[in-house]
């Protein structure tokens, strides 16, 4: 019996919270990863984490220029959900080891001085070096559309992507019922602005 067909049956009898507690507190212990962008769905995921418990590692990815109100609102998520053990990548790390696959997130990316938007490849083969068990919260509905099942393997790696089938509204309400903010630009989707509005605000990597 492969770990996945192990994991499988456990995963499916538990709601979100429990799943995530169960693969870090007992399932893989000191070998869980979490990769999480500023977007509300990767947020919601990072609350049950931090439930779960606050020191996994977080890998907030950030390609592209940083912006002041994204350094902001990720470090008052940080201190919010009480996070302790947190770092930054650009996701540069291409090199994709023996017997593995090539490891990445698929962000969108916008720019300040232009209105439009463009997917980036962030490579994450040596941040997950070191794990088992990966949990994707960049951005799971964009990303892998075609994706039907919370934990699967990629590569030498137990993939889990927590709310794959969670709509935008429980987002919402999750966010609400949790008091959670919203990142600056995520939160103006959330407002009615005339089109001009829209276009002259700033664009952001989240």
């Amino acid at each position: 019996m492969s770990l996945l067909q192990e994991i499988w049956p456990v995963s499916k009898s538990l709601d979100t919270p429990a799943l995530l507690a169960y693969l870090i507190g007992e399932r893989f212990p000191g070998r869980t990863i979490v990769t999480a962008s500023l977007k509300a769905s990767s947020i919601v995921v990072l609350k049950m984490v931090a439930d779960a418990d606050p020191a996994t590692p977080v890998l907030f990815c950030q390609p592209g220029f940083d912006f002041e109100e994204s350094k902001t609102y990720r470090a008052e998520i940080t201190e919010q959900l009480g996070l302790s053990n947190v770092e930054l990548t650009a996701g540069h790390e291409t090199e994709v080891r023996d017997g593995d696959v090539d490891h990445m997130e698929r962000m969108l990316v916008e720019y300040e001085n232009s209105a439009s938007r463009s997917f980036e490849l962030v490579h994450l083969n040596e941040s997950l070096q070191g794990f088992d068990c990966w949990i994707s919260a960049v951005g799971h509905v964009e990303r892998r559309p075609g994706i039907k099942h919370r934990v699967d393997v990629e590569g030498r790696l137990i993939r889990v992507d927590p709310i794959i089938h969670w709509s935008e509204q429980d987002v919402q309400e999750f966010m609400r019922d949790n008091n959670l903010p919203y990142h600056k630009r995520a939160k103006r989707k959330h407002t009615k602005f005339k089109p001009t509005e829209i276009s002259d605000a700033p664009y952001y990597s989240f």
